[in-house]
């Protein structure tokens, strides 16, 4: 029995001995083939302070992982900036040039690089695994360079990196609660040639210079923070794309093209030629058939043209009931047919919210067409700027958009509306515990798909607009500037009017319709002077709205308005033009000044100036009692078209333009069509 377990012993000592060299075998093959496989092909492995993909390094220190890209620039920035201590694991399934490190029961990191010509890309993901509360944490350095995109803001600062946010919901909400505003995309690039876009489903929160860090920061977490309602305990995930290119404007067209879609056609050519004429700004909610139209009167009666006429807030008996006030709108089909015997398009205000004193709250209850409570056929109630209670239509159900979209259609039938103002439809229609139908917790779908409802009102001529968008570049609706304050400075005011045109076309949205000219009036009429320099400023942007009449003011107004209204009736095929060719490219109608010029510092952060196409220069005065103001030219020669003179590129110094006066300049020989 012993010389058998000592036959046994020796036996297992030689399977040992075998078995050890085998292991320092394959384990000296591993080692020898893991240095000779090139950085290009393979990230390095765990176990060491760094990893390499791409052009990209990976250095592991105490408090993050910092990555370094270096396609044309150095991009740095931090990977996990809430990491967990132990040492990750590599996850590799395969060697296909992507790195994989895993934390066992926390998280997973992935990323992969794509060489796509002269752009360098790198695609990140983070998918946590322990809770939907889990923080997961990306931050980048602003550095020295300028940064656009993002979303529309209350100041809109142009470049980027002159704002503060503090961690902040990515979703649209509301600029007048210094929130992210109705038009957000997750989309920024710099002058550096870098470019970060976000993938939608991520429930995203983003900081930019927090605590004066000098840093844009991607925070994607579910817990208990508003408005991402995760009934469903979806983990969070944070996926996003980083790519590199030689400048700003190659940066942004292959962004543009990889990451978004382009407007599908265009909206209703008049709205480009003619302005629009909203009653709200002037009557707000005092509105009636008598003030519609006196409305229109004025408007004809100072020979002003005109796309269309708006009847705003306040037409209805109760918010929710889609018909007119018999009251205040005791013959409106008589009003309707009185306005279009003179010429006059209407459309009217729109809103997806139900106060609970509304017929169509109760059926909307009734056939579960409202955002509902959690768990109940309840609906899910909110406040909102006309009520303390209301429902909201549940966009996700397909039968309540169908319920909705026949109101609209009837008020077409019935009364001969031409089209609609779409208001609402943004984090602030959504209570902050609610149930799709289709259990989606982005707030952004909501935005997303009310906007979709929007077109499918008017799809023929498309003379809609909305006030949101989201993932929504590819429909061919205006999309509004929210509510401007009647004020000169940068805090929602005139200052504010080019950053935010210019950005809305960077995110992929060309037809922009900016608010109502010389603002909203909230604190009774605006300053004479302001309105006429925003008429100007207005004047070559893709469209004109009015509703604080000039003729409130005198004579001379009306004038100068008749004036700007025509010169921008002379140019409308110039921004037809441009219109078309955004279905085409996805090119912005207005355009900033390095778009022509993407390497030229001063054109990186002029906000005072745009481009109308690549041909047409605009530089309105924009500050209170000047008459003068300093004129940047971007490269080439161009045409004075105030006083006829040929002009070359660079710095104008006190040029002069007084009241009257809007300074503006076409390029030297420039193919421009005007009427």
């Amino acid at each position: 029995m012993a010389d058998k377990d000592g036959a046994c012993s020796g036996r297992r000592i030689v399977i040992l001995v075998v078995v050890v060299l085998v292991l320092v075998c394959a384990a000296v093959g591993i080692v020898v083939w893991a240095t000779t496989i090139t950085n290009k092909d393979m990230g390095d492995i765990p176990g060491k302070s760094s990893w390499y993909i791409g052009k990209a390094e990976i250095q592991k220190n105490a408090q993050t992982f910092d990555i370094s890209f270096g396609q044309h620039t150095k991009f740095q920035g931090q990977l996990a900036v809430n990491q967990p201590l132990e040492i990750p694991q590599d996850c590799r399934q395969a060697r296909n040039a992507e790195l994989c490190l895993e934390w066992q029961r926390d998280r997973k990191l992935v990323i992969k690089h794509i060489q796509d010509g002269v752009v360098s890309c790198y695609d990140v993901e983070w998918t946590a695994k322990m809770c939907p509360g889990q923080i997961l944490k990306d931050c980048y350095d602003i550095g020295t360079s300028h940064w656009y995109g993002g979303y529309e803001d209350y100041h809109q600062y142009w470049p980027l990196e002159r704002t503060t946010r503090n961690t902040s919901a990515y979703a649209p909400t509301d600029t007048f609660m210094d929130k992210i505003g109705d038009v957000v995309e997750r989309y920024f690039i710099s002058t550096d040639g870098v470019g970060i876009f976000i993938e939608k489903d991520v429930p995203l929160f983003i900081s930019i210079n927090e605590t004066q860090d000098k840093k844009i920061c991607l925070t994607s977490t579910y817990g208990d923070l508003y408005p991402y309602v995760n009934t469903a305990g979806k983990l969070p995930s944070l996926k996003y794309h980083v790519c590199q290119a030689q400048n700003v404007r190659t940066i942004h067209d292959y962004m543009s093209k990889r990451f978004r879609s382009k407007p599908s056609d265009i909206p209703d050519v008049q709205l480009f030629k003619y302005p629009i004429w909203s009653t709200w700004a002037q009557y707000h909610t005092e509105i009636n058939q008598t003030t519609v139209l006196q409305f229109a009167n004025d408007i004809l009666e100072n020979n002003l043209l005109h796309s269309q006429i708006e009847i705003d807030d306040n037409w209805t008996p109760k918010y929710g009931d889609m018909t007119f006030d018999m009251v205040k709108f005791p013959d409106a089909k008589r009003m309707m047919k009185d306005l279009t015997d003179k010429g006059l398009r209407v459309t009217i205000w729109i809103h997806p919210f139900f106060n609970t004193n509304s017929e169509n709250f109760k059926v909307g209850m009734s056939k579960k067409y409202l955002l509902r409570q959690v768990g109940s056929d309840l609906p899910a109630l909110v406040p909102w700027w006309r009520g303390k209670a209301a429902a909201v239509l549940d966009v996700s159900n397909p039968e309540a958009v169908h319920w909705f979209l026949g109101f609209l259609y009837q008020l077409q039938s019935e009364y001969n509306i031409s089209s609609f103002k779409f208001d609402g439809g943004n984090g602030n229609a959504i209570p902050k515990v609610f149930s799709f139908q289709n259990n989606d917790s982005n707030p952004n779908v909501y935005a997303e798909l009310w906007a979709r409802l929007a077109y499918r009102s008017d799809t023929a001529v498309r003379n809609q607009e909305v006030r949101v968008g989201a993932s929504t570049q590819d429909l061919p609706m205006f999309v509004r500037v929210l509510d401007l304050t009647s004020s000169w400075d940068r805090n929602n005011g005139l200052e504010k009017l080019i950053p935010v045109a210019t950005t809305f076309g960077l995110l992929g949205y060309p037809f922009v319709l900016p608010d109502m000219i010389g603002g909203n009036g909230y604190i009774g009429l605006p300053d004479r002077e302001l309105y006429i320099r925003w008429l100007q400023a207005n004047t070559f942007l893709p469209a004109m709205q009015f509703s604080i009449g000039p003729w409130l003011f005198d004579e001379a107004v009306v004038n100068i308005s008749r004036e700007y209204i025509n010169l921008h009736a002379k140019y409308a095929d110039v921004i037809v033009s441009l219109a078309r060719e955004a279905t085409r490219t996805g090119a912005p109608i207005i355009r900033p000044l390095w778009w022509v010029a993407p390497d030229d510092e001063d054109a990186q952060t002029i906000d005072s100036e745009f481009l109308l196409g690549d041909d047409i220069l605009v530089a309105p005065v924009l500050k209170k009692g000047a008459r003068q103001r300093d004129i940047y030219l971007v490269e080439g020669q161009w045409q004075d078209m105030l006083r006829g003179s040929v002009l070359q590129s660079g710095w104008i110094k006190n040029y002069s333009a007084d009241l009257h006066e809007l300074p503006y300049f076409v390029r030297l020989n420039a193919s421009v069509t005007i009427n």
